[in-house]
């Protein structure tokens, strides 16, 4: 990023935000704390100007990091060039919020959906951590439908990357595949072979999650495994 950008992010950091934060993101050290809708609307804003520019110099923060996945999801180009820069990106990520907010960021992925899920296939068997993650809940937001659930399911199996947040995207992605398909996805967790782990981390989320009944939470319960 530019270095008008850096002391753009440095007037909009938060202290307090920050300290919060950085509870949620153990490990991130260039951590400045500007507040999510923040780095949107100046993603937002980058993308209708020169954003080839902006995303011209190197990140030194977090939020530059962010901020360049933003732009990168909201900036007008070819699918082709899009792609590109996806493929760049995604060895720069090193924690989950940058993963999850540059799923968010994607989101011509609703429309594109035959060309995204070509990429995506490429990664669901990464052995790289948050590219694993990245597969995960690209899934879980844009393959979640009823129409969809199947191969979703089918690419979730394929996840084997063994890191901690690799694991946390897939349980998050089964818990939502739930609300679709509850006993489906129940069943393809069982044919997976799921570790303890990510198992019983996907049946947390499902008891937490609002959109599953009551019946079905208790069922998640008594599969918990000991």
């Amino acid at each position: 990023m530019t270095g008008i950008i850096r002391v753009a992010l440095s007037e909009a950091a938060d202290p307090g935000y920050k300290a919060f934060q950085q509870k949620l993101l153990p490990g991130v050290e260039n951590y400045l704390g500007v507040r999510l809708p923040l780095l949107q609307k100046m993603a937002r804003q980058l993308a209708k100007r020169d954003w080839r520019a902006a995303l011209a110099g190197p990140d030194e923060t977090y939020e530059e990091v962010m901020l360049r996945g933003m732009v990168i999801g909201a900036a007008p180009m070819s699918l082709e060039e899009r792609f590109c820069l996806i493929r760049a990106f995604l060895p720069a990520i090193n924690n989950w919020g940058v993963c999850d907010s540059f799923c968010a960021a994607l989101r011509e992925a609703r429309e594109y959906k035959k060309e995204y899920i070509e990429l995506i296939k490429q990664y669901v068997a990464s052995n790289q951590e948050f590219e694993a993650r990245f597969a995960a809940v690209m899934l879980l937001w844009y393959w979640a439908g009823p129409e969809e659930l199947e191969e979703s399911l089918a690419l979730y199996a394929r996840i084997r990357q063994p890191a901690l947040y690799a694991r946390m995207g897939v349980a998050w992605g089964y818990s939502v595949f739930a609300a679709t398909d509850f006993d489906h996805t129940l069943a393809a967790m069982e044919q997976a072979a799921l570790d303890d782990f990510t198992w019983n981390k996907a049946l947390q989320k499902m008891r937490e999650s609002r959109r599953l009944t009551q019946r079905q939470k208790q069922e998640a319960q008594r599969r918990k495994r000991r």
